[in-house]
């Protein structure tokens, strides 16, 4: 009696040279790929990219309830927007390794999808550039198709291409080279799409940006096999409409939109709620009800929900490390732009919310009472026409202790930001470089201990020189992407006080990663002041010696801020103002400053 399994066999006799196992079978099992067993995430992305068969086929494969099944799996346009490690290229590769795997089971692929004798099936991975295509997906590719067995002798590899029989063709590319025009393309992989240009520079309308490189292998796809290609983008979103956010959110009609949170705890030994020991982050999870477009499929998921190997606590130190950018790496939540350098408005709010140290005419404000005892850094961002020309001092606080895992802890610096002075040309009149020594020389006058003065390069040596002369060391330091690194790890930390001053606010906000790498500001902003600022606070991070043998209690600069019922019982006292131990000036100073004032009367 002929069972179930013969008939099907005997039906689908005519189209296969071999029936093919389903994609569960062929990632795990020892006679085909023998990989640990995938997540369930893993395996809806392989199956919605790997469904080249026909409706009937199907049908015959799988009998009519299962087929059915898997015919609605077949999609034109797959968009996965998953978080960094979530094990994107190695589904690609497993995706690439079982569609070739479908067609080598057609006795003659050609003539199954009513192609001309010989006609070949062109399968393409697109990295972001030639480092990529060839040491991540090429190289896990081929180590897939050699360790397993199915695939002995019927394949040659050469560079950049796998060869199989019946005229199948896998090539890893990337989007720097020329495209792959004119290939007979029935799947492509547009990995890391996001990080593709997104805009031409030079102008071309040719240029092979995110948006050109689609377009091209879209309608090559769509042209070549219009029932059954695919074309499939996988990334990580970069920022709030990156080429896979914005595709995500073109094809999706209607969503359901779910909160999940998770809090992260420093120290798991210590109980819950204790503020300084735990981080809550917070992310959108997606539950798409339908399409704007037929035989399309989207998913959004963070990395730990889709690799099997990963929970979410492995990521606690990312997210501690810098929560914005871990966010949209890992969870798929990014920030609005990609190109902002600090994309956290709120804690540059609150780190520049301060008294400024000096007034706008350039007097010492008679509130700021400096710590004579602490070593002060100045950088100076000098300008002689157009540009503010800008100073700032900073100091080291105090010292906390930031924990960075269970049994790791760091010392880290709370740093102040004591004043910031900034002198304006005019049409008249250029600055005057010798009102900028004069006011750094009256700080020394003042019994500051300035440890360090820096200047950009722009016009320095002479006031570099002078300085050094009269005992005031000076140097000079180009603030770069790297100092600037550092800067906003402070700010992010909450470990930085500095003065309210909206030009400095609005300066901070509007810096940009250009191109070539570098933090700078639009075309017409300024970021005087912020260089100034973020180089004088580099200085004392890096050249204030790192206190560890005394006891340390601040965390943050909330207990040094004022306390708001302080603020309700002495309401003549300012906010925002921070007040070190009142010292009294040493007599010889005072006798030296009242002399000084006696002259200039």
């Amino acid at each position: 009696m002929l069972n179930y399994d013969d008939l099907i066999n005997a039906v689908a006799a005519d189209d296969f040279e071999e029936r093919p196992v389903d994609i569960e079978t062929f990632a795990t099992s020892k006679d085909y790929l023998g990989l640990p067993p995938l997540s369930h995430y893993q395996y809806i992305l392989i199956k919605a990219s790997t469904q080249i068969y026909k409706r009937e086929t199907l049908h015959e494969l799988y009998g009519f309830e299962e087929g059915e099944k898997r015919w609605r799996q077949t999609y034109n346009e797959v968009i996965f927007k998953l978080g960094k490690g979530s094990g994107k290229d190695f589904c690609s590769t497993v995706a690439c390794a079982y569609i070739v795997y479908l067609l080598l089971c057609l006795k003659d692929p050609a003539a199954y999808y009513g192609k001309p004798p010989g006609d070949t099936f062109d399968i393409i991975n697109v990295a972001i550039n030639a480092a990529q295509a060839n040491n991540v997906f090429f190289k896990g590719l081929t180590s897939r198709i050699e360790k397993c067995k199915w695939f002995e002798g019927r394949y040659e590899k050469r560079a950049g291409v796998i060869e199989f029989d019946k005229s199948i063709n896998l090539y890893s590319g990337h989007s720097e080279r020329e495209a792959f025009e004119g290939y007979n393309t029935i799947f492509v992989v547009l990995d890391e799409i996001s990080g593709f240009a997104m805009e031409s520079t030079s102008g071309n309308e040719q240029a092979k940006t995110a948006q050109a490189i689609y377009n091209m292998y879209k309608d090559s796809v769509d042209s070549r096999f219009p029932e059954y290609g695919k074309l499939v983008l996988l990334s990580f979103p970069r920022y709030q409409g990156c080429f896979i956010s914005k595709r995500y959110d073109d094809v999706v009609a209607e969503k359901e939109v779910i909160k999940r949170t998770h809090t992260f705890k420093l120290d798991p030994d210590l109980s819950d709620g204790l503020e300084d020991n735990e981080l809550t982050i917070e992310w959108d999870e997606d539950r798409i009800v339908s399409y704007k477009y037929p035989r399309t499929f989207a998913l959004c998921r963070p990395s730990w929900e889709v690799n099997p190997t990963k929970n979410i606590e492995q990521y606690a130190y990312s997210f501690m490390k810098d929560i914005i950018n871990a966010l949209a790496k890992f969870a798929c939540m990014p920030p609005k732009a990609i190109d902002a350098f600090f994309k956290d408005k709120a804690k540059v709010a609150m780190a520049f919310s301060g008294r400024n140290g000096v007034e706008e005419d350039g007097s010492i404000n008679e509130l700021w009472e400096p710590d004579l005892e602490k070593l002060y850094f100045i950088h100076v961002d000098l300008a002689r026409k157009h540009d503010h020309c800008a100073l700032a001092l900073s100091h080291v606080e105090s010292w906390t202790k930031r924990k960075i895992g269970p049994d790791v802890e760091d010392i880290l610096p709370v740093i102040m930001v004591d004043l910031v002075r900034w002198w304006t040309p005019t049409k008249d009149k250029n600055v005057d470089f010798t009102d900028v020594r004069e006011f750094i020389l009256m700080l020394s006058r003042m019994g500051l201990r300035l440890r360090l003065v820096t200047f950009d390069r722009w016009e320095s040596a002479d006031m570099i020189e002078y300085l050094n002369s009269v005992g005031i060391k000076s140097e000079r330091l180009s603030v770069a992407k790297k100092h600037y690194t550092d800067f906003a790890s402070v700010v992010h930390d909450e470990r930085l006080l500095g003065p309210d001053i909206e030009l400095l606010r609005d300066e901070l906000l509007q810096l940009r990663i250009m191109d070539n790498d570098k933090v700078d500001h639009p075309r017409k902003g300024s970021k005087d002041l912020s260089d100034a600022v973020c180089g004088s606070v580099f200085d004392a991070v890096a050249l204030t010696p790192r206190v560890v043998d005394v006891e340390i209690e601040v965390s943050t600069l909330t207990s040094i801020r004022p306390e708001e019922n302080v603020m309700e019982q002495n309401p003549d006292r300012p906010g925002n103002v921070i007040k070190p131990p009142k010292r009294e000036m040493p007599a010889d100073i005072q006798q030296y400053l009242m002399d000084l004032t006696f002259v200039g009367s």
